[in-house]
């Protein structure tokens, strides 16, 4: 994808859920909730000077969005944007997110029980569970992975 096309996307995802955001937050309690939400809305919005800076201004809209649904703000919308600095500094706040600088199997050894015991999923994944582990994980509700392969058992 060319670049102006991979940006006009990344500002289309962006003005969506800027959309979202504006009708969701007349539905927030407090006034002092809605004025966090603006400033954070007004810091993300000033947040595109590079690619990888409008994907990081996307995945935390995406997570404005799905706290203001819950009519909750969560960190790191529950408290100010940061005054200085740029989105890149505080990319590890968004939930389940691994940077391309982390090491997979460190996140995956991190997730091991301290009897060295992992859980069946990740045993039976073919990646080891690097893919679930990159998963965000919810807040409320529950999480469900469905797999479909074209490899036949064998029959013993």
């Amino acid at each position: 994808m060319e670049l102006e096309e991979e940006k006009a996307s990344l500002n289309y995802d962006c003005n969506y859920n800027l959309f979202l955001a504006k009708r969701l937050i007349a539905d927030m309690r407090h006034m002092r909730d809605r004025q966090r939400v603006i400033k954070w809305l007004r810091y993300l919005m000033s947040s595109n000077k590079s690619i990888q800076e409008m994907q990081l201004r996307n995945d935390f809209m995406y997570y404005l969005v799905l706290h203001l649904q819950e009519g909750t703000l969560r960190p790191p919308f529950d408290a100010e944007p940061p005054a200085v600095g740029s989105l890149v500094d505080i990319a590890g706040l968004i939930p389940g997110r691994i940077d391309n600088t982390e090491n997979p199997e460190e996140i995956i050894a991190s997730l091991e029980e301290p009897g060295g015991d992992n859980p069946m999923v990740m045993k039976m994944s073919p990646d080891g569970g690097a893919f679930l582990a990159a998963q965000p994980v919810p807040h409320q509700g529950s999480f469900c992975y469905l797999a479909i392969t074209t490899k036949k058992d064998e029959i013993r």
